[in-house]
């Protein structure tokens, strides 16, 4: 069978990304154009997760043809594909694809030692180890603030709680609910039919559900939540109120401090109250246990594709979960498989996986190193292959590359 031309492949690359771009700037359009977007669905025709994927290989491919051809480029070439890295990136970081930004940053923190090892020690090497070290550095500085600054509670806590509201009325304290956001300890200072009489004098409505999620907004502002602080809000603050809007962090935009608070306060939940719903976090670790429940009884042979459905939902249910009736399965493609096909069939799947790139020689070639590891990354969270987009991404690039390996080992002649 011959291989596709070299030059072939690289136009079929080049419009892909030119795709991915459009679908970038399809993504950002949506973003800003709307109050309360819907960071999954910014791109209606496509799952966020598998399009982060698309994304991350772009850009470890970018990346290496930019390295490996940089002396033979044009300038005009070399601004273009910095530029394109450059926009990915910051696409992920906007939209908070948290998945592709675990995949990329714990890829790079893998390869970038190998590589400075494999390279001879020069003036770019302890550059490239410096910017290593620094980012590194500044991502773990950044963490730790910020959970400093979500759990470590308020200086007034110090102090003796206040008893009365500024007009008057008691303050709820529960002591014993332990919840706590931006610093703030929810359930302490509080004015419960304060908050509610203010919220429908302003608004005409009553709060109901709509309560808890007022409580935690001002929590995430002020430590005291009365009748004066509410006066403080803005209409803003009301309107990000009645669409849901549980912290003003999550209404930063172009930040990932939102999606960083909202895993936050899901873990200081479940620690406090056992709840699982609205973490998909969580929930994942809550089917991961399920799935490996329903193995145990069927470590062999597996439940059958046809039986799947009904035995994972059926075993949620018997087990008391709080995702008993969710429709979810184990969101891990390796527990999916075992589930289904038992030991035997999970090692068949392993080695349909395995063995394609050490038949084509690809093994140590770094663009099927970086797709692999996207791909099998990617199925510790995701049943990347049980949905035609995960699918797709999979077979059209495993296909490109295992029957073309050639062309692909000519288009950079160095490994990984």
């Amino acid at each position: 069978m011959t291989d596709i031309k070299k030059e072939i492949i690289k136009i079929g690359f080049g419009g892909y990304v030119i795709s991915l771009f459009i679908g970038t700037i399809w993504g950002i359009v949506n973003l800003l154009s709307t109050d309360y977007p819907n960071l999954r669905t910014l791109i209606p025709s496509t799952s966020h997760i598998r399009f982060s994927l698309n994304l991350v290989f772009a850009i470890l491919v970018i990346a290496k043809l930019f390295s490996h051809n940089y002396k033979t480029l044009s300038l005009a070439i070399k601004i273009l594909s910095l530029s394109i890295i450059i926009w990915f990136i910051t696409y992920l970081i906007l939209t908070q694809a948290l998945t592709g930004i675990l995949i990329l940053s714990l890829f790079l923190i893998i390869y970038i030692p190998f590589l400075l090892i494999q390279k001879h020690k020069n003036k770019i090497s302890y550059i490239v180890l410096s910017l290593y070290i620094i980012a590194i550095s500044l991502s773990c500085f950044w963490l730790a603030r910020e959970y400093k600054l979500f759990f470590t509670p308020n200086k007034v806590y110090s102090q003796p709680l206040l008893t009365k509201t500024p007009l008057g009325n008691d303050y709820h304290n529960l002591k014993e609910v332990k919840l706590i956001e931006n610093g703030n300890y929810i359930y302490l200072m509080c004015n419960f039919e304060e908050l509610e009489a203010s919220w429908k004098a302003r608004t005409g409505e009553e709060i109901g559900e709509n309560f808890n999620i007022l409580l935690r907004y001002m929590n995430s502002i002020s430590p005291y939540k009365d009748a004066k602080r509410f006066d403080e809000l803005t209409d803003k603050d009301i309107e990000n109120i009645k669409n849901g809007i549980a912290n003003k962090a999550y209404t930063e935009k172009f930040s990932l401090r939102g999606r960083l608070y909202k895993m936050f306060y899901q873990m200081n939940s479940f620690k406090e109250t056992g709840q699982i719903v609205g973490s998909s976090e969580l929930q994942r670790v809550e089917l991961w246990r399920n799935s490996i429940e329903i193995i145990k009884e069927n470590f062999l042979y597996g439940v059958g594709t046809g039986d799947f459905e009904k035995e994972f939902a059926d075993n949620l249910c018997k087990s008391n979960s709080q995702l008993c009736n969710s429709g979810y399965k184990s969101h891990n493609q390796y527990l999916n498989i075992f589930v289904t096909f038992g030991l035997l069939g999970f090692i068949l799947f392993l080695f349909w996986i395995i063995y394609p790139p050490f038949k084509a020689q690809l093994s140590t070639n770094y663009f099927y190193l970086a797709f692999a590891f996207i791909v099998l990354i990617s199925m510790l969270t995701e049943d990347t292959l049980d949905n035609i987009a995960g699918r797709m991404f999979y077979i059209f690039f495993a296909s490109v590359m295992l029957f073309n390996s050639r062309t692909i080992k000519e288009i950079t002649s160095s490994k990984v």
